[in-house]
């Protein structure tokens, strides 16, 4: 009954991302005829055409879906694809004049820009977040734009207003398709309309004629009309809904272009296609529904004896895997450099090194936690990649100064340890659970809900810390920022104090919770605070929904009351003193354990103690060695080893966390414990490095 009970769970979630997914929103009333041509188009040739931008070369499909996101907020416009949607705006934007499609992410933008409007427009802009592009126009607007771009808090916010502004006024003079004949990789491309400059005269209207630029060197006037002809019909026939005039022209258009090139300039076949699946698919990042379900069945094989659950979760990793790596192959191969540059590439490309390692242990251990560790880190990874980093993994270039073999070597090893630290945090998140509830429960369940009720007035005092001023920004009240700092110093205080007192750990958590809620009103805006908020109000109602359902499977029996980890085998819970410190890894170290302690602790724990040090001691070593050679590479690219930049600092900070980690085991009573609470004390130092310091902290590594 209970397995039939967990076939049906698999299948419903197995079958949850379909359930999930949304309705598209409804197209424009302009953009009806563009519906139509859009199903009868083969959009294949026009996809792969080359295009000059940002830097590099990439497919019209990626520039198409790139500055519909900068523009519209979304890859397209609603019930057309990128292809179409570039189209329509190419050569029917005059009627979207009216049309709210520009999109204002920013809150303080849409206040400022429609502050003048009628009260009706100005509700819809704050409501939705969208404007017209006659809106936009409007001169009140630009003076508004430009007179808030030089405040430093309103930077982000015009730069993506500019950004828009310039797809949707000027996209035609942005799209760089006419190669220059006779230039290398790195020489400029042309528009269409530049390209105009190269026809007979009887082909240009005099208007045209009067702003002409000199013609383009190297295009005769026969190559210029095999390029402009297919143009001019495409244009034409999408204008007048003439799909088989669309599709002639963009054939032969696509069969022109790379013709004006010099051999090995125009980017290959295999390229273009490998970026245009790699947009198609959305970076691959829907592979978290894999590591998802992976994780959910894992926790079962872990408190169960089943067998198959472990079966299931390990086929599902390798399933996620293989999406996940497939991403970044495709990545890699399309930008031609080992993507780990930015963010985005950081994140999603650790969290694979990291996997791969929890899998090879999970293979080894057969412990089961490191298989719950590999799919959450997974699972987060690709969650931040497709919906939080900012970007969204748009392929980008990269400076010249990080060309450099020392980033494949630097830098793939500090993400690795990073990507390793996160698995750790899991595991010692999976032993601190295991280890009250089978100490006190209840207790635990209390903490619990402290940290909930945390989460809770955190976001409380958010409202009160934060103001809207009179230039509709938001800011933190003058006194805040002092007062909550002083607040923290003291809760520190008080928590060494009772630390000393040996006060109980209800307490302990109390003033420990209390602390990092006055820590983060002090130091964070209004996104991280909330944030913060959040994360403490969910993580401990599932802390506490957990415990109850653990008491509720413990006193009914349902499942096992000890884990059947393989390491010891079935008989895991009969094993003591030296007979269950002779079944420790050899990778876990010679540090010494609570094999003896008088907590008489359950095997599985101390087994998920030994995985903990496994990754642990990893971590130290590959940590240590990436913070060296990034000074090494610092030495010889910028003249010194270390300058103190704060990448620099926080990621030595890091190392020393987990240095006294290490040693502390020496010194201390109830030494997984210790262990498990400085591993998310690392892992938070580690997150705080990886995103404050790069978002808020200027520095030289604030680009990654």
């Amino acid at each position: 009954m209970i397995r039939s009970h967990f076939l049906v769970a698999f299948l419903f979630t197995l079958a949850a991302p379909g359930l999930l997914i949304a309705a598209e929103d409804q197209p424009f009333a302009a953009s009806q005829q563009a519906v139509e041509l859009d199903g009868q188009i083969d959009w294949q040739q026009a996809r792969l055409i080359a295009v000059q931008d940002g830097g590099r070369y990439k497919t019209l499909d990626s520039f198409a879906r790139e500055s519909m996101t900068a523009m519209y907020g979304k890859e397209h416009l609603p019930g057309l694809s990128p292809m179409a949607s570039l189209m329509e705006w190419l050569f029917n934007r005059a009627a979207y004049a009216d049309t709210p499609v520009i999109r204002l992410k920013d809150k303080g933008a849409r206040i400022h820009l429609s502050a003048h409007m009628t009260e009706v427009r100005r509700q819809r802009i704050q409501k939705t977040g969208y404007m017209t592009p006659r809106e936009l126009s409007d001169p009140t607007v630009e003076d508004r734009i430009a007179e808030l771009e030089p405040r430093a808090v309103m930077v982000t916010a015009m730069r993506r207003v500019r950004n828009a502004e310039a797809v949707a006024k000027f996209l035609d003079r942005i799209m760089r398709i006419v190669p220059q004949p006779g230039g290398d990789a790195s020489a400029p491309w042309f528009t269409t309309d530049e390209l105009k400059a190269n026809l007979p005269p009887e082909y240009v209207d005099a208007a045209t004629l009067q702003r002409q630029a000199r013609p383009i060197k190297g295009i005769s006037t026969e190559q210029a009309l095999a390029v402009m002809k297919p143009w001019a019909r495409l244009g034409l026939g999408w204008q007048n809904g003439d799909a088989a005039q669309v599709q002639a022209g963009i054939n032969d258009l696509a069969a022109a272009l790379p013709t004006l090139a010099d051999a090995g300039v125009y980017p290959s076949a295999a390229q273009r296609a490998a970026e245009a699946q790699y947009y198609a698919w959305g970076k691959f990042t829907w592979g978290y529904w894999f590591y998802l379900l992976g994780a959910l069945i894992g926790v079962m094989a872990f408190v169960t004896k089943w067998h198959w659950p472990w079966v299931a979760s390990m086929i599902l990793l390798i399933v996620a895997m293989s999406v996940h790596g497939y991403g970044i192959g495709l990545r890699w191969q399309i930008l031609g450099r080992i993507p780990v540059a930015n963010m985005f590439e950081a994140v999603v490309g650790s969290a694979w090194i990291g996997i791969a390692c929890g899998l090879l242990a999970e293979w080894r251990f057969k412990t089961r936690v490191f298989v719950i560790g590999s799919h959450v880190t997974g699972f987060l990874a690709l969650i931040l990649g497709g919906y939080v980093i900012p970007g969204g993994g748009t392929l980008t270039s990269i400076m010249g100064i990080l060309d450099d073999v020392m980033l494949r070597i630097h830098t793939v090893l500090i993400i690795a340890s990073y990507a390793l630290i996160f698995l750790a945090s899991v595991i010692a998140v999976i032993y601190l659970f295991g280890y009250y509830f089978t100490q006190a429960p209840a207790r635990s369940a209390e903490a619990g809900l402290i940290v909930t009720t945390g989460g809770v007035v955190l976001w409380l005092l958010a409202s009160f810390a934060f103001e809207t001023n009179a230039a509709a920004e938001i800011t933190k009240r003058a006194f805040i920022a002092p007062s909550f700092a002083y607040a923290a110093g003291a809760a520190v205080l008080l928590l060494l104090f009772l630390m000393r007192r040996s006060a109980g750990g209800i307490a302990l958590t109390a003033v420990s919770v209390a602390t990092l809620v006055f820590a983060t009103v002090a130091i964070g805006n209004l996104g991280f605070v909330r944030g913060m908020s959040l994360a403490f109000t969910f993580g401990g109602a599932a802390w506490v929904m957990a415990t109850g359902i653990g008491l509720v499977i413990q006193r009914r029996g349902l499942f096992a009351a000890t884990p059947a980890l393989a390491l010891a085998g079935g008989g895991a819970a009969a094993l003591t003193g030296p007979s269950l410190r002779s079944h420790r890894p050899i990778l876990a170290g010679g540090m010494p354990g609570d094999e003896s302690s008088s907590k008489k602790l359950p095997a599985w724990l101390h087994q998920i103690d030994w995985s903990h040090l496994i990754i642990l001691n990893i971590v130290f070593v590959i940590l240590f060695v990436g913070v060296i050679l990034g000074a090494v590479w610092a030495d010889y690219s910028w003249g010194r080893p270390w300058g103190w930049d704060p990448k620099e600092v926080f990621a030595l900070n890091t190392w020393i966390i987990y240095a006294i980690l290490i040693h502390a085991r020496f010194v201390t009573k109830q030494r997984g414990l210790w262990t498990a609470w400085l591993s998310v004390l690392g892992c938070l130092m580690m997150a705080f490095n990886w995103a404050f310091v790069n978002f808020y902290i200027v520095g030289l590594h604030s680009y990654a």
